[in-house]
């Protein structure tokens, strides 16, 4: 525990975190996300409380998160607690590929509700995709018939994720 704050947190941990953050979050900021991080439907009361400090504070800064577009609170299936198939999908497009095609891929592949993630690189590939479908069989159907629609890809590699020990790990209450 931090001198001042009654929630029990990972110190080496939490001054990773103010290093990282200097000048952008707080204490109190990173106090905040720790605990929406393990609850995210938990009261202003609530972190307050943990905290010690007024409801007032935790409500205002939280808003102030929020409304910097620092944090967001949003629900999340996890996959693997429900036997979902994902994957993930590297991509290398050819290199006379546009801009405006690579804009109309990442449009695409933004309202493919098929995949939950995208991120774009620099290196040998340049975006990856994350998919889920209810098994590995629809899965893979549901890459080839995505890709095949997008000539200026050039390769394109699937990486069956057998489990996810962090990332979205936690078990459903």
């Amino acid at each position: 525990m931090t001198a001042g704050f009654k929630h029990d947190v990972n110190v080496e941990e939490l001054n990773f975190w103010k290093s990282v953050f200097r000048g952008i979050l707080n204490d109190i900021d990173i106090r905040i996300y720790f605990l929406l991080r393990d609850n995210g439907r938990m009261s202003d009361t609530e972190i307050a409380r943990k905290l010690g400090v007024s409801a007032t504070t935790i409500r205002r800064r939280r808003i102030a998160l929020q409304e910097k577009g620092y944090l967001q609170i949003l629900g999340i299936l996890i996959l693997q607690e429900l036997h979902m198939a994902y994957m993930d999908v590297l991509v290398k497009f050819n290199q006379n590929v546009s801009s405006d095609e690579i804009e109309r891929f990442i449009s695409d592949a933004k309202r493919n509700y098929r995949i939950f993630e995208i991120a774009e690189y620099a290196g040998r590939y340049d975006v990856l995709l994350r998919f889920f479908e209810r098994d590995m069989h629809a899965l893979t159907r549901s890459i080839h018939e995505f890709m095949s629609r997008h000539p200026y890809v050039d390769d394109y590699e699937i990486l069956p994720i057998t489990r996810s020990p962090k990332a979205f790990a936690k078990k459903l209450k």
